[in-house]
């Protein structure tokens, strides 16, 4: 697993979401958000959650009592982020057989066996929900789809898409919103909806002025933000010591047999990440 050091990290919280305070300001605790995560940071041990953004082509491995082998993998593309703390999910989608699936999965769960970032990018929205109304194309991935490696300590890249739309109804009408990653929506909006949005374009500008409103959304403090990643830095450097004596014991028990190495990593890597 790759952890980019925090210097090299332009956005904390793009980063890392999950670790940000609670938007609900009533629930801000320091002592019980320094206990959560810690927890996180166990988790994060056990299970090996690599680096992923909205935009990302993921796979995910659950327990499934249900199917033959135990297990269910999904593939699809990270279109939301959401909540804070164990709370946190992401939500991934694909388009199968023609239909369009979601599945919305808690980031902390036991029951997740492996994540996997098989395409490292970001798009220019940090919520893809659109893409329910998007054609079909632009959320059909295969699930034999080859990861793709992306250099350590290289800037992730932003995929500069613009999606077309189907024809209206939509989920929700696009052109009402902040959105870049949609090619145009105005052009394939009803009469009506064109006439209800002048109508009451001047009643939501307020919203861009409301600073109070941003700060809250954000929901981010100096202070918070160095506590957190400073936390973050020891985890990493705490996982790699980890990493890095797992190795050693490999090879000191191998005896220096390099294939068998490679086999043995290959087979344990699922039980300890």
């Amino acid at each position: 697993m790759y952890l980019p050091s925090i210097s090299q990290k332009c956005n904390f919280k793009i980063s890392y979401p999950d670790f940000l305070p609670s938007q609900v300001w009533d629930r801000r605790d320091p002592l019980f958000e320094q206990l959560l995560q810690a927890d996180m940071s166990q988790r994060r041990m056990v299970l090996d959650i690599p680096e992923f953004y909205v935009g990302s082509v993921m796979a995910v491995t659950m327990s499934d009592p249900n199917t033959l082998n135990k297990q269910h993998k999904f593939v699809g593309i990270c279109i939301r982020r959401e909540k804070q703390g164990l709370q946190h999910t992401f939500t991934l989608r694909n388009v199968i057989d023609g239909l369009g699936v979601e599945i919305m999965y808690e980031m902390y769960n036991p029951t997740i066996l492996r994540i996997e970032t098989i395409l490292l990018e970001r798009r220019l929205d940090e919520d893809l929900s659109y893409l329910v109304d998007a054609l079909p194309e632009y959320s059909t991935f295969n699930f034999n789809m080859e990861p793709v490696g992306h250099p350590a300590g290289k800037p992730v890249p932003v995929n500069p898409l613009k999606v077309k739309l189907k024809p209206p109804p939509w989920t929700f009408q696009w052109f009402q919103y902040d959105v870049k990653g949609i090619e145009d929506t105005w052009t394939l909006a009803t009469p009506w909806y064109k006439r209800k949005f002048i109508a009451s374009k001047d009643v939501k500008e307020f919203r861009k002025f409301d600073i109070i409103r941003h700060y809250r959304e954000a929901a981010q403090e100096l202070e918070h933000d160095l506590k957190v990643q400073k936390r973050m830095i020891e985890f990493e450097e705490e996982y790699q010591k980890k990493k890095g004596e797992f190795k050693r014991k490999l090879l000191k028990t191998c005896g220096g047999n390099l294939e068998e190495i490679s086999l043995l990593v290959t087979a344990k890597s699922g039980e300890l990440w």
